[in-house]
């Protein structure tokens, strides 16, 4: 991935974290989800980790900020910046963002 580039969803929900260290506070972060459950899941986080925690849903673009290992800091296209966490090396995240080509 590339710092400044767009990206467009193709798999699951993403969920954005105000910041790495919020990741932290729970040794493991939720897996990206299905459309039916992520507001759940975000909304249980947010309660549990005292922060607002959205997410991103499929279809949808972000630009890279900023790629720090397996986290990555983006700009959605509805404003928000936040960090998800992305184990690119992992089979399952394959496919998951492609580059918008403009």
């Amino acid at each position: 991935m590339k710092i400044g580039k767009l990206y467009q969803i193709k798999q699951y929900f993403w969920y954005l974290f105000p910041s790495k260290e919020t990741f932290a506070a729970h040794r493991r972060p939720p897996p990206p989800a299905r459309h039916d459950i992520s507001a759940a899941i975000a909304a249980y986080w947010s309660e549990r980790l005292k922060c607002n925690i959205s997410y991103i849903s499929e279809n949808n673009i972000f630009c890279l900020l900023v790629q720090d290992g397996d986290y990555l800091k983006v700009l959605s296209s509805n404003g928000e910046i936040g960090w998800m966490f992305y184990p690119k090396n992992e089979a399952w995240t394959k496919g998951c963002f492609e580059e918008v080509i403009e």
